[in-house]
C-alpha cells in the first residue's frame, strides 16, 4: 500500500491532549463520550490517513495515538474522572473549572499515576526522597548524559548486526550466542530513550512545580526481578501502559462476562486483553512504518505469545511448588536463563518486520560525531560475533 499523501499534522498531538484534558474536566457523561469519540476519530485519522514520510517517526505518532486513544477510553468512558483521587488532596474543587482542569492534566501527565490513590505502589519502584529541585535537575541530566553515551554505544553496534537494517537478514540468521545477544542490542538503546524522554520530563515538570522530586520515581523496575516472563512484564520493564491496557480486561471480565474476581479465569482473561492491547498499539505503530497491511508486522503475534509464555511458566511454577520445590538460587538462575531464551527466540517476530521496514533509519551517532567527525555514524563499524 503506498504512504498516504496527506502530512501528519504538526499540531495532532497537542491538540489530542487538550482534547483529552477537557473531557477529564467535565463531569458531563454526554460530553465525556463525546470527546472520546473525537480523540479516536484523530487517531485514526493519524495513523491511517496521514504520512510524516520518515518511518520512525510515523511510529511514534501511531503509538503515541494508539495509547492516548486506550487512555481515553479508560479515562472518559469505562471510569468516571471524579473517582480518581490525588493522595495528598483531602478534597478538591468540583465548582471551578480551572482547577479541575489543572487536576485533569495532572492526572493525564502521570500514566503511572504517581501520587495518586490507583498508584501501583507495589509494583514501582519506591518514590525518591525529598531533595531540592536543583540538586533532583542536576542528577537527572547526569543520568540522562549516561545513558546517551550508553544507548549510542549499544545502537552502534547494532547498525553493525545486518538483522538490524532496513530490508536486511533475519535477526534469527546468526549464531545461538549472538541470538542471546540479540537481546541486548534491541533492549539496551530501547531503555536508554525511554530512559533519557522519562528523565528529561522529570525535569520539565519539577522545574514548573507541577510534580516535586519525590513524585518522580524510577522508570524501570529492578532488573533482579526478571526472572519470570510475568515479572519481567509487571516489575522490571516500565509501567507506564500498565493503566490503560489493563482497564479493557477488567471491564470485560467483571463487568461483561461478570467474573469472579480473583479467579483465574478473571486473571488470564484480563492477562490476554492486556496484551492485546498492548499488541495492537504496537502492531499501529508497525502499520504506519510503509503503511502497508495491518497484519504485515509482527508485534501483535508477539505479545499474544507473551500472554501465552506466562500461563505456561504459572502452571510450571504450580507444579513445581506442589512438589515442594522452593525459591532459591538455582530455580531464580533457572528463571533468568529460561526469560532470556524466550525473548531470544522471540523478538525475531516482533523486531524482523519493526527494523527492516524503516525502524533502522535512525542516523545519529554523538559518539560518530566526536570519534570520527560522523554524525550520521554510518562510519562507525564494530564488529560482532554473528556466527557464534
Amino acid at each position: 500500500m503506498a504512504s498516504p499523501s496527506t502530512q501528519t499534522p504538526s499540531f495532532v498531538m497537542p491538540l489530542s491532549f487538550f482534547i483529552h484534558a477537557l473531557g477529564v474536566t467535565s463531569r458531563s457523561f454526554n460530553v465525556r463520550r463525546s470527546l472520546f469519540a473525537v480523540i479516536l476519530s484523530i487517531s485514526y485519522f493519524t495513523i491511517f490517513a496521514t504520512s510524516t514520510e520518515d518511518p520512525p517517526l510515523n511510529y511514534g505518532y501511531a503509538t503515541a495515538m494508539g495509547s492516548l486513544a486506550f487512555q481515553a477510553l479508560d479515562f472518559l468512558v469505562l471510569n468516571e474522572s471524579s473517582k480518581f483521587v490525588l493522595v495528598a488532596q483531602h478534597e478538591h474543587d468540583d465548582k471551578s473549572f480551572v482547577p479541575r482542569h489543572l487536576r485533569a492534566w495532572q492526572l493525564i501527565l502521570t500514566p503511572r499515576g504517581i501520587g495518586w490513590a490507583h498508584e501501583p505502589k507495589d509494583i514501582l519502584p519506591p518514590h525518591p526522597p525529598p531533595q531540592p529541585r536543583h540538586t533532583f535537575v542536576l542528577s537527572q541530566l547526569c543520568s540522562a548524559a549516561v545513558w546517551l553515551i550508553i544507548g549510542d554505544f549499544v545502537n552502534l553496534a547494532s547498525r553493525s548486526h545486518p538483522g538490524f537494517q532496513v530490508d536486511g537478514s533475519s535477526i534469527a540468521d546468526v549464531g545461538p550466542f549472538m541470538r542471546i545477544l540479540n537481546v541486548f542490542l534491541f533492549a539496551v538503546p530501547s531503555v536508554a530513550t525511554l530512559q533519557i524522554q522519562y528523565k528529561m520530563l522529570c525535569i520539565l515538570t519539577t522545574t514548573a512545580t507541577l510534580y516535586r522530586p519525590q513524585d518522580c520515581p524510577e522508570l524501570f523496575g529492578e532488573w533482579k526481578e526478571a526472572y519470570t516472563i510475568r515479572r519481567f512484564w509487571g516489575r522490571t520493564w516500565h509501567q507506564t501502559m500498565r493503566r490503560w491496557v489493563s482497564a479493557p480486561g477488567n471491564f470485560i471480565a467483571h463487568d461483561v462476562l461478570e467474573l469472579k474476581k480473583g479467579t483465574k479465569l478473571s486473571a488470564y482473561t484480563k492477562l490476554i486483553i492486556a496484551f492485546l492491547v498492548s499488541g495492537t498499539i504496537h502492531q499501529m505503530g508497525d502499520y504506519a512504518l510503509k503503511h502497508q497491511s495491518f497484519f504485515a508486522g509482527g508485534s501483535l503475534s508477539f505479545f499474544m505469545l507473551q500472554a501465552a509464555a506466562i500461563m505456561f511458566e504459572d502452571s510450571v511454577i504450580d507444579i513445581g511448588s506442589s512438589l515442594g520445590i522452593c525459591k532459591g538460587t538455582y530455580t531464580w538462575s533457572l528463571g533468568y536463563l529460561w526469560t532470556l531464551t524466550w525473548f531470544a527466540l522471540t523478538l525475531p517476530i516482533w523486531l524482523d518486520p519493526y527494523f527492516h521496514n524503516g525502524m533502522a533509519n535512525v542516523k545519529f551517532s554523538l559518539i560518530g560525531g566526536i570519534w570520527k567527525g560522523d554524525w550520521t555514524g554510518s562510519s562507525v563499524k564494530l564488529p560482532l560475533p554473528l556466527s557464534y
